[in-house]
């Protein structure tokens, strides 16, 4: 079996389900050493004991990233356990809840920062205090899990569409500015994705997932809605040798969505 990550060390934030979740199992499974990471103590320490069932060396600890202190600890944690930091990916996120969502006009200013706190201040926080690590040994991988609203506007998701602009910027300078350390970085730009088959604790057990794919699915230009597989196959590529010449890019994960227009078909009102 192939080891592509075999003696480097993953920090992943957001990690204790989810897209997290599934990028950490996938680095896990190729050799790297894992941190995980969230709020939920309960759900990061599921995560934790799912990893070390299988035999990878996996950590967790309770992280808030919209708090500058949470983040130098954990940092610090992660060399203390694992001897170095040689990848982190940026994934935490706010809920969907804390998304924002409505006019900008109506939108709360502290609902506003703290989508930006834990959007985008965290980001560059993790990557202020992971990158001197970085630079010590010679060599890093930087990923950021970005979302379309970041080039694309998409109804009442301003506060949300901000931080990941501002994510998907902070993605390029650290690959201008590092490149000469040995450090890439990219972000990883995901459309709409749901629980791969055998992972649906992040759903309602009632979920429509052939709803989901109607109505999304027709967005796109494959059809359907993505999996976590799909971001996580992305990210463990990036994240190795194999992607060696690949830094300061934006990696779309969507099915092709941010690339068909959103039109109707003019050649049947034509012939109509």
């Amino acid at each position: 079996m192939t080891m592509p990550l075999s003696g480097q060390t993953a920090l992943i934030t957001g990690s204790a389900s989810g897209i997290g979740f599934a990028i950490a199992r996938r680095f896990a499974e190729a050799g790297a050493n894992v941190m995980l990471s969230g709020r939920n103590r309960d759900t990061g320490r599921a995560a934790e004991q799912a990893l070390r069932d299988i035999g990878i060396a996996a950590k967790y600890m309770a992280v808030d990233v919209a708090r500058e202190e949470d983040v130098r600890a954990l940092v610090n944690a992660t060399v203390d356990e694992f001897g170095s930091i040689s990848i982190l990916v940026n994934n935490a996120g706010p809920a969907a809840e804390a998304f924002g969502f409505g006019p900008l006009h109506s939108l709360p200013s502290a609902v506003f920062e703290q989508t930006m706190r834990i959007g985008l201040f965290g980001a560059f926080w993790c990557s202020k205090y992971a990158v001197p690590h970085m630079v010590e040994g010679g060599y890093g991988i930087i990923l950021n899990i970005s979302a379309m609203p970041a080039t694309r506007a998409l109804p009442n998701m301003g506060a949300y569409a901000m931080a990941k602009a501002g994510m998907d910027a902070l993605g390029r300078q650290l690959a201008n500015d590092y490149a000469a350390h040995g450090i890439r970085a990219n972000n990883i730009v995901v459309g709409t994705v749901r629980p791969d088959e055998d992972d649906v604790s992040t759903l309602p057990a009632d979920f429509d997932h052939d709803a989901l794919d109607r109505a999304v699915g027709r967005t796109t230009m494959i059809g359907s809605v993505g999996q976590y597989a799909d971001v996580a196959a992305t990210a463990l590529f990036l994240a190795s040798p194999e992607a060696r010449y690949i830094t300061g890019a934006n990696i779309p994960v969507e099915g092709g969505a941010l690339s068909k227009v959103q039109y109707p078909d003019y050649t049947k009102i034509m012939s109509a």
